[in-house]
């Protein structure tokens, strides 16, 4: 079957979503058992969907699949093994109904304290700072995506196939955020995963798209930082309308490269919007530099045992 080039223009996200799209569908979520990965859970499920999901938190996981049973598969996951991420498809595509996968959404991360501005004393010697937020942030989702077009690419065609990859940005990966360049590196590098994928659609009909969540108040943000962040008049996102917004993609096959944000929904009737900002102007300087970027791109019109 033909596939869709990539192609600009905003999604109006203030409509309702029709989500019998996904009845039936296989979903795959990663950092499933809290925050807005859990309420991807349940929002999938309630919408039809089966989901395999993992986490590293085995009580919550199980407590959420037997909620859900039969509907969702818990599976202990720690996103940096691939054998654990491996093993956690593997399950998705055995049990589940359709005996495929149809839905990825690389929802799993971390934040902290950043290693960079932080990690030693004045007199102290420089120490090697720890990376386990790109670990978590950067290469889980690496796998996760390298899993999915696995997966994806060995699904048989058929009408209402879907091919949909969903990864997690943040704010961060648009906006300065000073003193978090590792956070931020990792957010931006989820967005640069998304608008690679989103250029090969045409080629092998997986689409990409990704989320930039505004500050939602979930486990990942300690009692300080909620504090703080409330003492500067700031208004919370809620992690329901993430998991709307995720599904709003993916009962949408047209929407592809596209990232949405998740807002206060005094922002958005329903939490979420397009931001528009992962295209330029058309005939612009950057437009065309990139245009001929991609027509000249050796990453899949060269042998890789040439490259």
């Amino acid at each position: 079957m033909p596939y869709q080039a990539y192609r600009k223009g905003v999604v109006d996200c203030s409509t309702p979503v029709d989500t019998s799209f996904v009845k039936g569908k296989s979903v795959v979520i990663t950092g499933g058992a809290g925050g807005m990965g859990e309420q991807a859970v349940y929002a999938f499920v309630k919408a039809g969907a089966f989901v395999t999901f993992g986490d590293l938190s085995d009580e919550a996981g199980k407590k959420i699949e037997a909620d859900l049973a039969p509907n969702a598969k818990f599976c202990h996951c720690d996103v940096t093994s691939w054998d654990d991420q491996y093993a956690m498809f593997r399950a998705a595509k055995e049990i589940s109904p359709s005996k495929s996968i149809d839905v990825v959404i690389a929802n799993a991360g971390i934040t902290g304290p950043d290693p960079i501005f932080y990690g030693e004393e004045p007199d102290e010697e420089p120490k090697k700072p720890t990376l386990k937020v790109l670990d978590v942030n950067v290469n889980g989702a690496i796998y996760t995506l390298k899993l999915a077009r696995y997966y994806f690419l060995r699904n048989e065609e058929g009408p209402g196939r879907d091919r949909c990859f969903i990864i997690m940005s943040s704010l961060a990966g648009y906006g300065d955020v000073p003193g978090g360049p590792v956070y931020m590196a990792s957010k931006f590098a989820a967005r640069a995963l998304m608008r690679c994928v989103r250029r090969t659609t045409v080629v092998d009909g997986i689409r990409s798209n990704a989320l930039a969540p505004w500050y939602v108040a979930t486990g990942l943000m300690s009692s300080a930082v909620l504090d703080h962040v409330r003492t500067k008049g700031i208004q919370f996102a809620d992690a329901a309308d993430a998991a709307g917004a995720m599904l709003k993609i993916a009962c949408e096959p047209s929407i592809n490269g596209r990232c949405f944000t998740i807002v206060p929904r005094t922002e958005a009737p329903f939490g979420y919007y397009d931001m528009d900002v992962d295209d330029y102007s058309d005939g612009s300087k950057a437009d065309i530099q990139e245009y001929t970027m991609i027509n000249t791109s050796h990453r899949i019109q060269v042998n890789p045992h040439d490259q």
